[in-house]
C-alpha cells in the first residue's frame, strides 16, 4: 500500500517548522556574536593602560587610625603598573593581616576608573622595642606581637608614644607575646618593661623592682606569679639593708630575693610574706 501524500496543511507546517530552526540558529548565532565581541571588547579594553593599578593615588584606604595610608600601601607592595584584573582581593587581605598590624582587612576593586578600595581595622602600639645598650629603637610593636617602624603611624600615635617597653631575644619575638601581654594587662602593679631575651628568665621592670617569673611560656602558674606582686609590694623594705638583684617569682608560693654575687654563698634569701 503505497503512502499517503502530505496534504498542503502538513506541508505547510513543515515549512513554518524549518523556518522557525533557521531563525532560532540565525538568532544563536547573533547572540554567540555579540557575546563574543562584547567579551574581546571588555578584554581589549582592560588591557589598556588606563585600566591598571599605576600609582598609589589609586588605593584609597579607609578605616585606619593608627596607621598611615602609605604604610598599608607598602605592605600591599603591588608591583606598579598591575592589571587591577590581576589583583586577588583574598590575596591581597590575607598579605595585610599576616604582615600589618592590622585586625582585619576587605579590600574591593573598582572600574570606573579602577582602584582599589582597602577598608581595614588596625591596631595601636602597645609597646616600644629597646635596643641590647637600653636605649629605645624605632620600632613599635602591637598586641600580636607584629613589628613595624615608627615611621608607618600617624602623628597623632607619636603624640602619646606607649609606656611599655620589650627586650626581644635574638628571634626577634617573645614566645606567646599575645597570651604574655594579656596576662601583662591584669598585674595589680604598673610594669615599665618586659626582658624575654632567655625564655627561661622572663624578667620585669615594675615599680616595685626588678621581678623574675621563669620561664616565658604561659602557663597555669603564670597569672599567679603576676598576682603575688600586689601582696609583695614592699618587699625592698622587708629586705632591709640586703643587696638585692631581683624578686623572684618562679616559683610564686616560696618568693626569694636574688642577691647580688658576693652577698652569700647561695645567692638567694627566702622572702616572708603575709597572705
Amino acid at each position: 500500500m503505497q503512502p499517503s501524500a502530505p496534504t498542503k496543511t502538513q506541508l505547510k507546517k513543515r515549512r513554518q517548522s524549518r523556518q522557525q530552526r533557521r531563525v532560532r540558529a540565525v538568532k544563536a548565532l547573533w547572540r554567540f556574536g555579540c557575546m563574543s565581541a562584547i567579551l574581546g571588547g571588555f578584554a581589549w579594553t582592560i588591557s589598556r593602560s588606563d585600566w591598571k593599578i599605576s600609582k598609589a593615588e589609586q588605593i584609597r584606604v579607609e578605616g585606619n587610625h593608627y596607621l598611615t595610608d602609605d604604610a598599608i600601601r607598602a605592605i600591599l607592595a603591588i608591583p606598579y603598573p598591575k592589571l587591577i584584573m590581576e589583583l586577588a582581593p583574598s590575596q591581597l587581605t590575607d598579605k595585610l593581616i599576616a604582615q600589618g598590624s592590622i585586625a582585619s582587612a576587605k579590600i574591593d576593586r573598582g572600574l570606573l576608573p579602577p582602584h582599589l578600595v582597602v577598608q581595614v581595622q588596625d591596631l595601636p602600639p602597645i609597646a616600644r622595642i629597646l635596643t641590647e645598650d637600653g636605649s629605645q629603637s624605632q620600632i613599635f610593636v602591637d598586641e600580636r606581637g607584629r613589628q613595624l617602624p615608627i615611621s608607618s603611624y600617624q602623628p597623632t600615635v607619636l603624640s602619646s608614644l606607649p609606656k611599655l617597653q620589650v627586650r626581644l631575644p635574638t628571634t626577634g619575638s617573645c614566645p606567646d607575646w599575645t597570651q604574655l601581654y594579656q596576662m601583662i594587662q591584669t598585674s595589680p602593679v604598673a610594669i615599665g618593661i618586659i626582658d624575654c631575651r632567655d625564655p627561661q628568665n622572663l624578667f620585669l621592670q615594675t615599680e616595685i623592682g626588678k621581678v623574675r617569673l621563669g620561664t616565658a611560656g604561659i602557663n597555669s602558674r603564670s597569672n599567679q606569679r603576676i598576682q603575688q606582686l600586689d601582696k609583695l609590694r614592699d618587699w625592698q623594705q622587708d629586705a632591709g639593708s640586703v643587696d638585692v638583684d631581683y624578686l623572684d617569682l618562679d616559683n610564686p608560693d616560696a618568693p626569694k630575693l636574688q642577691l647580688k654575687p658576693g652577698i652569700s654563698s647561695t645567692g638567694t634569701s627566702s622572702l616572708n610574706q603575709e597572705n
